[in-house]
């Protein structure tokens, strides 16, 4: 038996459980949380309804079976619970609004990709307020998609790792990418630095900002090299320009600690590193730092950044563009075998 949800009530999100063939299926507001499980049915519309009322919300049994589309495609992403996950609640939200319009028509009205869309709705991606915004207008919300941002920001500020506005997509992004390829000219990625280096990059980038403040960066950083312990952790592909092992950060020893815990990474098969080094002259990344993440059910995402700011490019040529500026660079620097990072490159 399938089910049709409408929200009663001013707008108000009640939730209810839900028994369909002896499975529970958990709904908050009107939809089916575990939107992955019916993602490639279509419901039609029934010739006979019959109404039951749980709170605020109207379910209404369709007393025809679901519609196969066997030329849809499969889109996979993470399994969602937004009981659990307030961003997944987040994306729910704007399922909901959205209703019968297209992610491509919402994404016109917003002036972003349909990509960007299935995103946010997925629990992908973190929008900024800005277009939440321009979004909740869109699908004629009053408040509603707004109300469910805040409330998602709110509630994963609580034990989420502390980071910069700007990177705080990024940092989702790893938790989920299967391949990332990092490019950096000037200091080792965040998730394979030490504490002590992490910290004495954080005091020359923030010197204003009062121990309490650097502490609780750098445990966000710490935190997100979380990600290199685990089972299903990402391959993790960087390129470093040689000025990273020219200038050494910190004491002599944060320094020779910073070193030899990237040689245990790459030791432990969980780092490829290539060096760059200043003899290649010219070279396609020569602008700045750059990251590709890839993912299993998504398409790739790239990322550049600049002091204070940093942005994720999602645009098929665009990320292809930024691939290939990868590729170069990757082809101009010196054999992934493990590097002496003690002595000049040649």
């Amino acid at each position: 038996m399938a089910f049709e949800f409408r929200l009663g009530g001013q707008g108000r999100l009640s939730e209810a459980t839900v028994t369909v063939a002896n499975t529970a299926v958990h709904v908050v507001g009107l939809f089916p949380l575990r939107h992955r499980e019916t993602s490639r049915f279509a419901f039609p519309r029934c010739p006979q309804q019959v109404g039951a009322t749980f709170g605020d919300l109207e379910a209404t049994p369709c007393l025809q079976s679901p519609v196969v589309r066997e030329d849809v495609p499969v889109f996979t992403p993470k399994e969602l619970d937004a009981t659990k996950d307030p961003w997944a609640y987040f994306g729910a939200v704007v399922r909901r609004y959205r209703g019968s319009q297209s992610q491509v028509d919402v994404a016109d009205a917003v002036h972003v990709s349909k990509q960007y869309v299935s995103h946010i709705e997925h629990a992908v991606r973190r929008p900024e307020r800005k277009l939440v915004e321009a979004l909740d207008r869109a699908l004629d919300a009053d408040g509603a998609v707004l109300a469910a941002f805040e409330m998602a920001v709110n509630a994963s500020s609580h034990g989420s790792p502390e980071v910069a506005d700007y990177f705080a997509a990024v940092v989702e992004l790893e938790a989920r990418a299967t391949r990332i390829d990092w490019y950096s000219q000037s200091f080792f990625p965040g998730i394979v630095q030490t504490k002590e280096y992490a910290t004495a990059i954080t005091r020359a980038f923030s010197p204003f900002r009062s121990p309490e403040e650097v502490e609780s960066l750098v445990a966000g950083r710490m935190a997100r090299a979380e990600i290199l312990s685990s089972e299903d952790r990402p391959q993790l592909m960087v390129i470093l320009d040689e000025a990273v092992l020219a200038r050494p950060v910190g004491t002599p020893d944060v320094w020779a600690r910073q070193l030899g815990h990237v040689l245990e990474l790459i030791d432990a098969n969980k780092l490829v590193l290539q060096i760059l080094p200043f003899s290649a002259g010219a070279h396609a990344l020569l602008s700045g730092q750059l990251i590709i993440l890839r993912f299993s059910d998504a398409p790739p995402l790239a990322y550049t950044e600049a002091p204070h700011t940093g942005q994720v490019l999602e645009g098929k040529a665009l990320v292809d563009a930024c691939t290939l500026s990868y590729d170069l660079a990757r082809a101009a620097a010196l054999s992934p075998r493990r590097p002496r990072l003690g002595s000049k490159q040649r």
